[in-house]
């Protein structure tokens, strides 16, 4: 039975305080409430070093207009997000809101941990803001058995570039032509301290997320298109070029270096190309190299010309007893301009369609990755092992990329692997 059939057969207002959104310019508007009263408490992954700041503004707009109802933010570690949420679950009291990526919610969907919030998302007087998340969105946050949660944000993996290091090359408008011309901008900008190119390489730094573009560009995925078993058949090349790039003496030692210090090397000038993420613009932002850089994302493959990305939902706990609560503060979260307010402070992507168009307007990378980048995203299948099928498979990608196996043994093993969690 494929997981598809399995998920079949599981049993089981209007916003409160509006910010409207204007160019640059926030400001706050409030409406009728006040109908609800209670505690609920909030857990939610740190996008920011500032994130209980942000979530407070959020919490005083709701609270401008349901008074009564107390919401505490508290946050998991997203290196243990796994094991913290489990324990809240196992605990009989978790937080009655959660945010959850599509990496996780779908086991717990399975167990049966959170709300089936179908008909909540689906109400006639949710639709125009039902209607504002496009439906890729929804495929990626509901099953056969229901819907656990109203898609919020995305989290997009780009590459950033050294444009000085890669001009002196003579390779800034070729680079990312093809995977060979990337392989001979790396070559061209190694040396004197400088790596050509960079990716993660380590498990715990989730260093899947860039390696799956290559796999999705090459027309392969984790899983097989009914989910009974691999999908990655067909990346042996890709995969490869990733082997060959790391022999080539122009990336860092293999697993010597965290996702931090690698980013602290581009921005100390000494990684022409780097495989990071969003949030990072951030940083570049508020302390500027002293080179120009722009964000990117990799080369064509056989198939297609992806950007990896992953996306949070806001889910009820079924264990919750304040439900009413809970979905009238995820409808104010969810909101176009507090989610849009809150993408914008953390560099994070939206999913809402509405709100895009007026967005970090003086953010130019972002605005590039919001725009071009989010169309072209593939993110991964949400099924219930997939974690344990990422975190399972990894190690083999890591022998790999020491060379201790080819593109083709090493695709063949994770196939193996995955295939025996599938059942």
């Amino acid at each position: 039975m494929n997981i598809k059939t399995y998920y079949s057969m599981l049993g089981k207002v209007v916003l409160g305080a509006i910010t409207v959104f204007g160019i640059g310019v926030w400001t706050s508007t409030v409406i009728a409430g006040g109908h609800l009263s209670g505690d609920i408490t909030m857990i939610k992954g740190p996008h920011s070093a500032d994130e209980a700041k942000f979530e407070a503004m959020i919490i005083e707009d709701f609270n401008a207009v349901e008074p009564n109802v107390n919401v505490t933010f508290t946050t998991y570690d997203w290196a243990n997000m796994n094991a913290e949420l489990t324990a809240g679950f196992a605990s009989g009291n978790p937080a009655d809101v959660l945010y959850l990526v599509d990496l996780i919610y779908p086991n717990y969907a399975l167990q049966g941990a959170l709300f089936d919030m179908s008909d909540l998302v689906n109400s006639d007087e949710w639709g125009n803001e039902r209607d504002q998340i496009p439906e890729f969105a929804w495929n990626l946050a509901k099953s056969d058995a229901g819907t656990w949660g109203v898609p919020v944000l995305g989290a997009v993996y780009n590459i950033f570039i050294n444009k000085d290091l890669l001009s002196e090359a003579g390779v800034l408008d070729t680079w990312n032509n093809s995977y060979a011309d990337m392989m001979d901008a790396a070559k061209m900008t190694t040396g004197d301290g400088v790596y050509g190119f960079s990716v993660r390489s380590r498990t715990g730094d989730f260093a899947f997320w860039d390696w799956l573009p290559y796999v999705h560009n090459a027309g392969a995925d984790l899983l097989n298109d009914d989910w009974s078993g691999c999908g990655l058949w067909g990346a042996e090349a890709a995969t490869q070029f990733l082997i060959d790039i790391h022999a080539a003496g122009v990336t860092p030692p293999i697993g010597a270096m965290s996702t931090q210090e690698q980013f602290d090397l581009f921005k100390g000038g000494k990684i022409a190309i780097y495989h990071g993420e969003t949030p990072q613009i951030g940083a570049l932002n508020a302390n500027p190299p002293d080179f120009d850089w722009d964000v990117a994302y990799a080369p064509p493959g056989e198939k297609g010309q992806t950007v990896m990305g992953n996306f949070g939902i806001l889910s009820i706990a079924n264990a919750s007893p304040n439900k009413d609560a809970a979905w009238e503060f995820i409808k104010h979260w969810a909101s176009g301009p507090q989610v849009g307010r809150f993408a914008e402070q953390v560099n994070l992507q939206v999913v809402r369609e509405d709100i895009i168009p007026g967005m970090f307007a003086d953010n130019p990378a972002m605005q590039k990755v919001q725009q071009e980048f989010v169309p072209r995203v593939q993110g991964i299948q949400p099924h219930p092992q997939i974690l344990k099928i990422l975190q399972s498979i990894w190690p083999v990608a890591e022998q790999a990329y020491r060379g201790e196996m080819t593109g083709e043994e090493a695709i063949k093993q994770m196939c193996a692997i995955t295939d025996d969690i599938i059942g």
